[in-house]
């Protein structure tokens, strides 16, 4: 008769698992640390991006809508919870403004999350320079 632990004959050695032990320096555990925060940042720019990308085309089908429409006593403007009747050429100029300054937001955020992709790049090379496959930098 044999007595033992069967489960242990298909465990590894502890000498393999003790093996990919890197030490994680000050430094950088500062570099994985950013490399969170930037990544946190990134989803945050890219939620934003994919948001002012709806309203651009809102604000396109609105004009659209607008300028197909024959109205002769105005347009039905929402401000708020209320409507009023506002002029096409009102309504054309103001949907235009918001156009425009969604289009600048859209630039502002699209430099941005460039800026940080570039930073998290580098990180990302150094991190997996120095702890190879023992971290994860990938979404």
């Amino acid at each position: 008769l044999k007595f033992g632990n069967p489960a242990r004959a298909h465990m590894a050695p502890m000498a393999d698992i003790e093996g990919s032990d890197v030490e994680v320096a000050k430094e950088d555990q500062q570099n994985i640390n950013r490399f969170s925060r930037l990544n946190l940042k990134y989803e945050e720019l890219d939620f934003e991006l994919i948001q002012l990308k709806k309203d651009v085309q809102t604000y396109k089908d609105a004009t659209e809508e607008v300028e197909g429409c024959m109205e002769e006593d105005g347009i039905r403007y929402r401000v708020g919870e209320a409507y009023m009747c506002m002029a096409e050429d009102t309504v054309t100029e103001k949907l235009a403004k918001l156009i425009e300054e969604a289009d600048s937001k859209l630039t502002t955020k699209t430099d941005e999350i460039e800026e940080v992709k570039i930073e998290m790049d580098k990180l990302k090379k150094l991190l997996y320079s120095k702890f190879k496959n023992s971290i994860n930098l990938e979404r």
